[in-house]
C-alpha cells in the first residue's frame, strides 16, 4: 500500500474511475441460508488505486412477506474481471453488509459503505452483491446495487 503525501503529485493511477452497478430485478421466494449472487449477478469491474484503499458501498431493498425472516446483502471481491477469480472478500452481512428487520412486510431500503485495503495497485477486481435470508421462502430483494470509490 502507498500513501499520497502532502505535495506529491497526484497521477492517474492514484485515482482510478468509481464504478457502480444496480438492478431493479425484484427476486422472489429466496430461500438460500447461505450466500448467492442471484440472477441476473450485480457486479462491476474496478481497478485497485495506488493505496490499495477503496470504499465499498453496497445497498439493497428487502422484505420478508411473513415478517418472520430477515434478508442480509453483503459485498464480495474476486480477482480478475469475474466472480470466477480468487475470492479476497466473502460475504458477510456483520462486517459489511445490510439486513432487514424481520418484521418489515414492506421493502426496506438500506446501504453501508466500509472501507477495504490491502489490494494490489493497478490489478482489476471484480465486486458483486451476494445475499442470503434467514430461513423460510418468503423473502424478495427489490433492488441491489455496489459501488466501488477509489480512496486515499
Amino acid at each position: 500500500m502507498t500513501d499520497i503525501l502532502v505535495g506529491a503529485k497526484i497521477k492517474a493511477a492514484d485515482f482510478p474511475a468509481s464504478m457502480s452497478a444496480g438492478d431493479g430485478t425484484t427476486l422472489t421466494a429466496l430461500a438460500n441460508t447461505t450466500y448467492a449472487r442471484g440472477t441476473p449477478e450485480v457486479g462491476t469491474t474496478f481497478v485497485a488505486p495506488t493505496s490499495g484503499r477503496i470504499l465499498l458501498t453496497v445497498a439493497g431493498g428487502m422484505r420478508d412477506g411473513s415478517q418472520l425472516n430477515r434478508v442480509h446483502i453483503a459485498p464480495e471481491i474476486y480477482i480478475g474481471t469475474n466472480a470466477l477469480g480468487t475470492r479476497i472478500l466473502a460475504a458477510d452481512v456483520t462486517s459489511r453488509g445490510v439486513g432487514s428487520p424481520a418484521e418489515s412486510a414492506g421493502f426496506i431500503y438500506y446501504s453501508r459503505t466500509t472501507l477495504y485495503s490491502g489490494l494490489t495497485p493497478g490489478t482489476t477486481y471484480y465486486a458483486v452483491v451476494a445475499y442470503k435470508v434467514s430461513g423460510g421462502n418468503t423473502s424478495q430483494i427489490a433492488y441491489r446495487q455496489i459501488t466501488v470509490e477509489p480512496t486515499t
